[in-house]
């Protein structure tokens, strides 16, 4: 019987070149995780099972008694380290550190290797239909013991692990795991029949490549390797396997040599596709942990920026009590309560109000900004004529105005317009704010408050300035809080910049829409804001 014509002998060559690939792929990555070496290791043991089994097939046909023995135990100075793998494997798998088990089963395991080498172990040749196999000494049946042992101490701790995962692709690893070990600890587990004078197919051969398959789908898919440096790799050795494959079966030196150099240049090829694939994947996996990183110091930025705003509500509400308290006093003392001032008393009294209103006015801005950002501000919204609102705010800063010497004036509709349901205390806050600004930022001419009814559904509050006006570069700065246009900063440089940020929410509130024009710096401004006459919000709430 020639030997090229029984696959199941040549099955178990391709099937170790197929797995030394594998397991040569995995232990080249560099910095592969321990389940992934383990899984090399196994794989790298059933190597030398195949391989040792063709040689002892090839060695029984040809009729060296002596030769077939020798093979037959390389073959087992692998196998009796499986069951230690495998338990090695399960302990990795649950995510446990190597215990005083898999001590003993490594020491047990060399203890074995060792005897394997005796007419103890092996002996003797058992001649069968489909080949040849040594037979069973005493420590062979203490090792099946030793086999099977661990192979329950590995069943043992993967229920175990499976009883506490909670998550669907841990499960899925176990029974994956499961399955492939079985795989080749039953079918594989066969081989050991003809040990003992029983002839069987040498079904038990297909058991590593069924096992390393299922294994290396796990790894892949649960991404113990990276799957592009991967499925490079093994395009490259299979091609090379194939052109190798090709040479040694050459009819002729010209063509043994045209073969081989095409080999060598696939495999030079090869390797630098493998290696611009492992820098692709590099690069990316970098890009990957900056932007992890990146996420992770956005999700950190947002929980300070949320302590930041609870400080700030608290110590707000704090300060907020004892200034009123100050404003109080204050103004019974400017009114007279407590006996007549002299004119120094008065001056340095009122400017204590002043400096006083001024903190309430940033402590009420700040209490502001923590709501809003808190997700806590609340609109109580009431039937007003807008008109008269601003008309109010308009009246209330004629003596300011006067006393700078500009013109505030208020334009309104010559037909009223419909009553629209405000948040009387928010909307005031915005128009006084609008006016405030206007008239702290011109130094001489006009500022003009007008009302106007754009079309059926939008009313409009336009104040317009002939003041300092802004840029085009600061128009993004206005409404964003604790910032201010580089004009302003100059003239007013205590300005917190937060009432315009404060005045947008409170309109956006209302369902309304705020913003500014600016001809440039020096040619005044103007901030208008539109509200729906019919609230949204309001209907909502």
């Amino acid at each position: 019987m020639e030997i090229i014509s029984n696959f199941y002998i040549w099955f178990p060559f391709v099937s170790a070149l197929f797995l030394f690939g594998l397991a040569a792929f995995i232990l080249l990555q560099g910095n592969v995780n321990t389940i992934a070496r383990l899984f090399a290791f196994v794989s790298l043991a059933c190597v030398v099972w195949l391989f040792g089994t063709f040689m002892m097939f090839v060695s029984g046909i040809q009729g060296a008694t002596s030769a077939a023995l020798f093979w037959d135990r390389i073959i087992y100075a692998a196998v009796v380290f499986i069951p230690a793998l495998e338990y090695h494997f399960g302990l990795a798998l649950a995510g446990r550190k190597p215990n005083r088990v898999l001590y003993v089963g490594y020491s047990l395991s060399f203890l074995f290797l060792l005897v394997s080498r005796t007419d103890f172990f092996v002996s003797g040749i058992f001649r069968y239909e489909w080949g040849v196999h040594s037979l069973a000494g005493p420590l062979h049946h203490v090792f099946l013991i030793f086999f099977f042992v661990y192979i329950f101490a590995f069943l043992r701790v993967l229920y175990k692990h499976y009883q506490t995962a909670t998550v669907s692709k841990e499960r899925a690893r176990i029974i994956l795991a499961l399955i492939a070990f079985a795989v080749l600890d039953l079918v594989g587990g066969l081989g050991f029949l003809p040990a003992y004078g029983v002839g069987i197919f040498p079904i038990s051969l297909i058991a590593p490549v069924i096992f390393a398959s299922i294994i290396a789908y796990s790894i892949i898919r649960f991404k113990f390797l990276d799957v592009k440096i991967f499925a490079a790799q093994a395009s490259v050795v299979v091609i090379l396997l194939l052109s190798g494959m090709r040479s040694f079966f050459s009819q002729s030196f010209a063509g043994f040599l045209l073969d081989a150099s095409i080999f060598l240049l696939i495999a030079v090829i090869g390797f630098f596709l493998v290696r611009s694939v492992k820098k692709e994947v590099n690069r990316k996996d970098e890009l990957q942990e900056i932007s992890t990183s990146l996420a992770l110091a956005n999700e950190r930025l947002k929980e300070l920026d949320n302590t930041k705003t609870e400080f700030i509500s608290i110590a707000s509400h704090q300060l907020r009590t004892p200034l009123t308290a100050i404003k109080g006093y204050l103004s019974l003392m400017l009114e007279g309560s407590y006996g007549k001032l002299s004119s120094e008393v008065r001056d340095v009294m009122e400017k204590m109000n002043s400096v006083n209103s001024h903190l309430i006015q940033l402590v009420e801005d700040l209490l502001n900004v923590s709501r809003i950002e808190m997700g806590r501000a609340q609109y109580h919204y009431e039937a007003i004529q807008l008109e008269a609102m601003a008309a109010e705010e308009v009246d209330m800063f004629l003596p300011l105005a006067k006393s700078k010497g500009l013109a505030l004036r208020i334009h309104l509709p010559r037909k009223p317009l419909p009553m629209i349901l405000l948040d009387r205390s928010k909307m005031k806050e915005v128009i006084s704010n609008l006016i405030d600004n206007a008239l702290k930022y011109t130094e001489d001419g006009s500022v003009i408050v007008s009302v106007e009814r754009v079309d059926s559904d939008k009313a409009r509050i336009s104040v317009q300035d002939t003041g300092i006006g802004f840029g085009a570069e600061d128009q993004e700065k206005l409404f964003k809080k604790f910032l201010r246009s580089s004009v302003s900063t100059k003239i007013a440089p205590t300005g917190t910049g937060l009432g315009l940020y404060v005045g947008k929410s409170f309109v956006e509130g209302h369902g309304g829409e705020m913003w500014a024009e600016s001809e440039g710096i020096g040619k005044g401004a103007t901030f208008i804001v539109e509200l729906p006459i019919r609230n949204p919000r309001a209907s909502r709430s």
